[in-house]
């Protein structure tokens, strides 16, 4: 009995309802979590900006810059491409998305349910460079789609999310890239098919104030009534329901007993930790040198059945990740001794020739601040990759990154990634990869301590 209550489970003392609460409430916060998080991000683009996303819903809205350091969000921004974002509203009409011809630049459209994962791509990246026209309708829709359109794609849930990048290294090219940006959008399908500009749509579901009791269940609660969980997962539903969660809870988070109550109240205590330390460790996926491999089930997880998965490391700390076909991802968090990257160290990643990854498109590394935010330096250099201009290589073919706080060298300045003060970690991207890189043979190398 002392190991149970050493596992944080107190069955001596405390109301048995009080632990099946908390057992479920763990369960419900790993499944509901992208739900909550999604819930707060849409509302923080649409409803009350405060960030520099500010977009009715159906409505593509572009940042014309590359991410750095002034965008706050989390979730890893990559650093290799101007993003634009939209959140659908397809409960009341299917909405239009196209993208125009690309050539050999990457450009994608990335399309997510209210869970985090991905029900399609659309543009020319999944077109071989060629523009794109498609209809995203919502889980109800019955319709034919009309002339004019490519491709349909049917999303799991009203809502939805899309991100869509138009790769580029910046400077000078950032003019070409933007042009091709303005020129994908998003319409209703009413809108498109009139001509005319559909009214702005800012209501959106609000998340629960901090001072509400148990607040993030009760957006849960309400976002997952929104977007209603597909019937695969019935079973959890009604496990959930026991305790006053998810669409089919019969009794109102208020009139839960206080033991229930208070079991809950740990989950919310608890269920943050945990999804971050799964995001620490990447979860249950290859490592290898430092590095662990994103799931090659990123943006499929529910389909194979891993919700804590979803919920971390896909959507705690990256909001939305890709099909393993159109990128896949390596990130550590420590050096070769398995020692926590700190800015008070000076690092080398050297990339013997045959190390650099295989990226049809092209491949970056991004370093972030615990936050998964970009951080800030002298120089506004947040990431080296095949896209940089002027990078130094060996006459063998490899390439040396460094890795530090204060400037090196006027000879080492080419390949300097700038650390912060503190910890940070580094994600190794790869767009379009190659087939080591995809079935997780590759090995990068280890982050090696000067």
């Amino acid at each position: 009995m002392s190991e149970v209550a050493n596992a944080g489970l107190d069955l001596d003392g405390a109301d048995w309802r009080e632990t099946w609460a908390y057992l479920i409430g763990m369960q419900a916060y790993a499944y509901g979590f992208p739900a909550i998080y999604y819930t707060k991000l849409r509302y923080g683009m649409v409803k009350q900006p405060q960030g520099v996303i500010d977009t009715p819903l159906n409505k593509l809205f572009h940042v014309p810059r590359l991410s750095d350091h002034n965008d706050q969000y989390g979730g890893s921004p990559m650093r290799d491409a101007i993003y634009s974002v939209a959140w659908l509203d397809l409960g009341t009409e299917p909405v239009v998305i196209h993208s125009p011809e690309s050539g050999e630049r990457y450009v994608s459209i990335q399309l997510a349910d209210f869970y985090s994962d991905l029900f399609g791509y659309a543009g020319p990246s999944v077109n071989s460079g060629r523009a794109q026209t498609a209809l995203v309708v919502g889980p109800q829709w019955q319709g034919v789609a009309p002339p004019g359109i490519d491709i349909v794609l049917h999303a799991p849930t009203p809502s939805a999310f899309l991100v869509a990048r138009v790769s580029t290294p910046g400077g000078d090219d950032l003019a070409q890239a933007r042009e091709l940006q303005q020129g994908s959008w998003v319409k209703p399908l009413s809108a498109w098919q009139s001509g005319h500009s559909a009214p702005e749509v800012r209501e959106v579901l609000a998340p629960f104030p901090l001072t509400a009791k148990l607040t993030d269940f009760r957006t849960m609660n309400a976002a997952m009534c929104e977007n209603p969980p597909p019937s695969r997962d019935q079973a959890l539903m009604r496990l959930f329901a026991q305790v006053g969660l998810g669409p089919l809870a019969q009794t109102g988070i208020d009139d839960l007993d206080a033991a229930t109550q208070r079991g809950l109240a740990r989950a919310l205590v608890d269920g943050p930790k945990l999804l971050a330390k799964v995001a620490l460790t990447g979860g249950n996926t290859k490592q290898v040198n430092g590095w662990f491999y994103g799931d090659k089930h990123w943006g499929r997880m529910a389909a194979s059945g891993d919700f804590l998965g979803r919920a971390s490391p896909q959507a705690f700390s990256g909001i939305i990740e890709h099909w393993k076909e159109q990128s896949t991802k390596l990130r550590t968090f420590v050096d070769a001794d398995g020692r926590d990257l700190s800015g008070q160290n000076r690092y080398v990643l050297r990339f013997a020739k045959e190390e650099i990854p295989e990226a049809h498109a092209f491949w970056s590394i991004t370093l972030y601040d615990e936050r998964f935010n970009m951080a800030d330096n002298p120089i506004r250099r947040y990431g080296i990759g095949s896209l940089t201009e002027g990078l130094v290589f060996g006459a063998d073919g490899s390439l040396e990154i460094v890795l530090q706080h204060e400037s090196p060298a006027p000879r080492l300045e080419t390949n300097w990634l700038p650390t912060p003060a503190g910890k940070f970690n580094l994600f190794l991207r790869t767009y379009l990869p190659g087939p080591g890189v995809m079935d997780q043979s590759y090995a990068p190398p280890m982050v090696r301590k000067v």
